[in-house]
């Protein structure tokens, strides 16, 4: 029942420069806990086939609604497995609500904001 914490994707960096002569930096990560063999139910709210993983954690990470996802690896030719994308207060998920299932991965959303303000030197 390991836990293993991931950097999945780095999704948005962007510079603004202020007439000020400062600058402000900020960065938005996305982390997610992923437990193997784990699967959150009853809060699916889009599924779909994903080529991977990573493919489905960056699904996620385009909608703003999304924390967690489960991902089962197909056992069909073409390789595609199926990601879910859930939508659930992350406060209230408890050990209890997320279920015993084989081959199925439970990744959950972790965000990291930072923002850096630069001050110009004269």
């Amino acid at each position: 029942m390991g836990c293993t914490k991931v950097l999945i994707f780095f999704l948005l960096q962007f510079n603004a420069v202020f007439p000020t002569e400062e600058t402000s930096i900020s960065s938005l990560s996305s982390y997610f806990e992923v437990r193997e063999n784990k699967q959150l139910k009853g809060y699916v709210v889009k599924r779909f086939d994903s080529p991977s993983l990573l493919s489905c954690g960056q699904k996620c990470m385009t909608n703003a609604w999304c924390t967690s996802t489960n991902y089962k690896m197909s056992s069909k030719k073409d390789g595609k497995g199926t990601c879910e994308l859930n939508k659930h207060d992350i406060s209230l998920i408890d050990e209890n609500m997320i279920h015993d299932q084989q081959g199925v991965i439970f990744s959950t959303r972790l965000i990291k904001v930072m923002l850096v303000k630069i001050q110009a030197v004269k």
